[in-house]
């Protein structure tokens, strides 16, 4: 990949967020975007942006496109915190550049609400339906959501579950089907992780440390035989 000689080309995202979204009211609030460059041996960074407020509207992101001779597949990881708890679903988003400017919309999942694209089968009229479930991964049987739109609703669309029924680092399974002949039709995403882990574990150790510096520091030098 060359860099561009000159003046360095920007790439926009238009993120949007469902229209029955709306984002807590006080405390402390951060929205953290991060872009890389993905389709190279080793990440490339890009952009990190931090921003001490949270959206409930779209907004407007930009970052700098420095390649002239070969398209660029960015990955744009971002969150938004609200007492440093996250308020978007984990998800991977990929924009991918072959001549600046560019510009392109990412609509992102808060919790709650999942957007989901699907590809229908040419074959299915207008008027006939697909089902579309969010469930349990190898469970179908095990749903959290399910709806049921025409070949032109379902093109995409925000999927609402109820997050108290999520378990933390689950993964879960979206899948559709058209219904008068029960051909399966792809959907994006697949396989979503709906609600972050506690890192417990990393906390515990936070606390082991902070009590074990508060002891009184033995050095190696306090054996019998001390280095002089």
């Amino acid at each position: 990949m060359s860099l561009l000689p000159e003046q360095t080309s920007i790439v926009t995202v238009d993120f949007r967020l469902p229209t029955d979204f709306r984002a807590p009211a006080g405390g402390v609030n951060e929205t953290v975007v991060s872009v890389k460059v993905a389709n190279s041996t080793s990440a490339i960074n890009i952009k990190d942006w931090r921003h001490s407020s949270i959206f409930d509207v779209g907004w407007k992101f930009s970052f700098p496109h420095h390649y002239s001779d070969v398209g660029v597949k960015y990955q744009i990881n971002v969150q938004m915190f609200h007492e440093q708890q996250p308020l978007l679903v984990e998800l991977d988003y990929f924009v991918i550049v072959n001549t600046a400017p560019h510009r392109q919309t990412l609509h992102l999942s808060p919790i709650g609400f999942l957007y989901v694209e699907v590809q229908a089968p040419q074959a299915i009229a207008e008027h006939e339906a697909v089902t579309i479930s969010l469930h349990d991964v190898g469970h179908p049987e095990m749903e959290l959501a399910r709806v049921m739109h025409d070949e032109q609703t379902a093109t995409s669309f925000y999927l609402q579950y109820d997050p108290g029924s999520v378990i933390a680092g689950k993964r879960y399974e979206l899948s559709g089907i058209e219904n008068r002949y029960h051909q399966s039709i792809p959907v994006t995403p697949w396989h979503v992780e709906l609600a972050p882990v506690a890192h417990q574990s990393s906390s515990r150790l936070s606390l082991w440390i902070s009590h074990y510096l508060q002891k009184p520091l033995r050095l190696f030098t306090d054996a019998g035989g001390k280095i002089r």
